[in-house]
């Protein structure tokens, strides 16, 4: 018997894709833990706080790199993942639009960089930064999500990571270092990428046609409003720690650093599992709104419950959880407040990712742009206002408030389709 329930385990498609995407995501989750700790021996706090800024910079740029491919590009391939002529040319044509966007993207990192005194002082971190975002352009990522190959998306994670964490322990030996420390993790995710995205060339023969800049500049006009949107929600997810550089100086902003990238594993953890069910969450409401809307409330029930479990256990084990990231004596009392008070964002983003998906899935996108954008520039203001007057609890404070903020528009707009998928 138990022979028996095993191999239906492992029959079952679904668990078994998990478990694969599982692997690549916990490398994914683990690798900032593991270097983060030397990091801060090695460069220490003002360091690791530089590192931060140009990995937010990146994370910016990568936003407008991306341009919609993770959203509607998956979704597409998804819905059409049995006619191998249209996913042929949706993969080319948003590459040749990713070429587009590269090079408006060199020439304005290379003018803020240039002239921007806040960017030229730590030009060096910025530039080597920027590898990241040519490694985003070729990741395949969203292809291979798009048609539930987790095989290659675990394997593109785990060989970028183990690139990454090599590079920071081989090459980084003193505390100048920093400046290359982002430039490990870029060089890590184009050599992954470029394996994934040969594979994918052979496999559909990908090559330019006839009209394919028409197409790619027809994408850009089709996706400027979300991408639009996505921009100022990475500038409320990303922008903070420039914020605090500028406020609280770069000792702040390695703090902040510390304990935004523990709470953020859960955001990390929370994008995975997006990811996961999002290309089946859309085909199912595709098909049926009422079981695909009934699917989504099972999966997304299930992951918060494990949300919750996993923020107690941080709660509880704050203290050593701080230790091992090297945190001195006379600062642990004042960053397990901070800590603690940063468990409270994943309960409320758990929530809101979830609602986010929904609102994709349903072709919401409208609704979540004018959301995002509202929220996003409110965010800002009120993260500027509470840091400059109460620091670093400031930053956690309006964190907070904004999630929640969100969180309950997203159901206002959702809670009557909600109710009508359940008649």
């Amino acid at each position: 018997m138990f022979k028996t329930n095993y191999q239906n385990i492992i029959q079952n498609n679904r668990i078994r894709n998990f478990v694969i995407y599982g692997i690549g995501q916990i490398v994914n989750l683990v690798s900032p833990l593991l270097v983060m700790p030397y990091l801060v021996m090695i460069c220490e706090k003002e360091g690791l706080g530089k590192i931060g800024v140009g990995f937010s910079f990146a994370l910016v740029l990568n936003v407008l790199i991306d341009y919609g491919s993770y959203i509607n590009g998956t979704k597409e391939i998804s819905i059409n993942r049995n006619n191998p002529e249209i996913i042929k040319k949706k993969i080319v044509s948003i590459y040749v639009m990713k070429l587009f966007l590269l090079v408006i993207l060199i020439f304005t990192a290379f003018l803020v960089i240039s002239f921007i005194p806040f960017f030229n002082k730590e030009q060096a971190v910025f530039i080597f930064s920027f590898l990241y975002v040519i490694g985003q352009l070729i990741n395949p990522t969203w292809i291979f999500q798009g048609l539930e190959n987790y095989k290659w998306i675990s394997f593109i994670n785990i060989i970028s990571k183990a690139i990454y964490v090599a590079g920071i322990f081989i090459f980084i030996h003193k505390k100048d270092d920093y400046i290359y420390a982002n430039a490990y993790l870029g060089l890590g995710l184009i050599i992954s990428s470029l394996i994934g995205l040969i594979s994918l060339i052979k496999k559909y023969n990908l090559r330019f046609y006839h009209n394919v800049n028409q197409d790619a500049l027809r994408l850009l006009k089709e996706e400027f409003s979300l991408t639009f949107s996505q921009l100022f929600l990475s500038f409320y997810q990303y922008l903070p720690i420039m914020i605090i550089s500028y406020l609280g100086g770069n000792g702040m902003a390695g703090q902040y650093r510390i304990i935004e990238q523990i709470v953020m594993t859960f955001r990390t953890y929370l994008q995975m599992f997006f990811n996961f069910i999002y290309a089946d969450v859309c085909l199912q409401i595709h098909m049926s709104l009422k079981n695909g809307i009934s699917n989504w409330l099972k999966y997304n029930g299930l992951n918060y419950l494990f949300v919750l479990f996993l923020v107690i256990i941080a709660f509880v084990l704050t203290e050593p959880i701080l230790l091992y990231f090297n945190i001195p004596s006379n600062e642990l009392e004042s960053m397990i407040f901070f800590f603690r008070l940063g468990l409270i964002i994943p309960v409320f983003m758990a929530i809101s990712f979830a609602l986010k998906q929904l609102l994709f899935a349903l072709d919401k996108n409208k609704v979540y742009i004018n959301i995002t954008i509202g929220s996003s520039i409110f965010s800002l203001l009120v993260f500027f206002l509470l840091v400059k007057n109460i620091g670093l609890q400031g930053a956690f404070l309006a964190t907070i408030s904004i999630e929640l903020m969100v969180l309950v528009l997203y159901g206002i707009v959702l809670k009557p389709i909600i109710r009508l998928s359940k008649e």
